[in-house]
């Protein structure tokens, strides 16, 4: 399979991981940025990003069960979440 495969495969899991997940949760994304504000947004993102710093160099075994491959799709959920959320508010701040 070459790259460009591979990347509509990502996108494709991605998608459908987005779509079952924000059924699940009601929304609960656009509910909470909505509630307390943009910087939520780069909060859950952070969190991600430092849950992934965890699981690369810690030497211990993680409590709980989340794969480094979990994790940076939930940081790319995150991100098409926070995207999309943006867009709708119409804030684009520093880009065109």
């Amino acid at each position: 399979m070459n790259k460009e495969d591979l990347i509509i495969n990502e996108c494709e899991e991605l998608k459908n991981l987005l779509i079952k997940k924000n059924k699940d949760y009601g929304n609960s994304y656009d509910k909470t940025l909505d509630e307390f504000g943009i910087q939520i947004g780069l909060a859950r993102i952070e969190d991600k990003l430092n849950r992934l710093k965890t699981l690369i160099l810690s030497k211990e075994e993680p409590m709980v069960e989340e794969s480094i491959i979990d994790t940076v799709f939930d940081i790319a959920g995150y991100a098409v979440l926070f995207s999309i959320y943006l867009k709708e508010q119409g804030s684009n701040k520093g880009g065109k």
